[in-house]
């Protein structure tokens, strides 16, 4: 089940879904290329979280952005 998309080039998205592996729902955060038919074709480069996971990478990712902002140049 498609979530949502996040553009990063022309031909590529990180596409954040949810799906069964055997059996347990995980949060697929995944790179796709877009094939020449226009489909999404998904890459190794990614992740599948439990909605644990999930709420952890979500706390961490809010941190690291916190810290950026206070850093004030981005870097």
């Amino acid at each position: 089940m498609l979530i949502g998309k996040i553009d990063l080039k022309s031909k590529q998205k990180i596409l954040v879904t949810i799906r069964a592996v055997k059996g347990v729902q995980m949060i697929d955060v995944r790179v796709h290329t877009t094939s020449e038919d226009g489909e999404y074709v998904a890459t190794p480069a990614g992740i599948s979280l439990l909605p644990d996971q999930a709420e952890h990478t979500i706390e961490l990712l809010k941190e690291a952005r916190k810290r950026i902002g206070e850093q004030g140049n981005g870097g």
